[in-house]
């Protein structure tokens, strides 16, 4: 576990905090741990997002839709055959 933790407060409805109190109960952890990870789910699915939109702006070695459609209307044509 990270030894620099920072300290924060939340606010939580009475049906969040039940909530979260049994599933750590259950899990045999504490609510903390759980939002921790509960955050870095988060902030991992972000940054995998953000690499995703980066490699889909690089060009490099897309073709077109209609390029596609052409390439795909041929290789049916020669399956016909």
């Amino acid at each position: 576990m990270a030894t620099n933790l920072k300290r924060t407060t939340i606010f939580l409805t009475s049906e969040q905090h039940e909530g979260l109190r049994r599933l750590a109960f259950e899990q045999r952890t504490s609510m903390a741990k759980l939002l921790r990870d509960a955050a870095l789910e988060i902030l991992e699915d972000e940054e995998d997002i953000q690499q995703g939109l980066k490699a889909l702006s690089v060009e490099e070695g897309t073709i077109t839709w209609e390029q596609y459609q052409q390439r795909r209307r041929k290789r049916e044509q020669r399956s016909e055959l």
